[in-house]
C-alpha cells in the first residue's frame, strides 16, 4: 500500500505529542488498538513516516496515514 502523506497540522500535533511523551490510545484503519507513549517521528523507506511509541509489549512503529483516531489518555 502507498503512503499517502496526512495534514501538516497533524504531523505538528504528533511532534507535540512526541515532546510531551503523552500517552495515546491509537486506532488504525484495520480497527486496531494500540496504547503507548509517543517518543518521536520517524521516516522509514518506502513505507512512509511513522509514529514511534513505547508499548507494555516494546516499542512499535505506526505508520501515519494507517492512524484513524487518536485519544490522549
Amino acid at each position: 500500500m502507498t503512503y499517502s502523506p496526512i495534514p501538516c497540522a497533524d504531523y505538528d500535533q504528533y511532534e507535540l505529542w512526541c515532546m510531551q511523551n503523552a500517552e495515546l490510545l491509537i486506532t488504525l484503519d484495520s480497527g486496531e488498538q494500540l496504547q503507548g507513549k509517543a517518543v518521536n517521528l520517524k521516516i522509514i523507506h518506502p513505507d512512509g513516516e511513522h509514529l514511534i511509541i513505547t508499548t507494555a509489549k516494546g516499542e512499535h512503529n505506526v505508520r501515519l496515514d494507517l492512524i484513524t483516531s487518536v485519544v490522549v489518555v
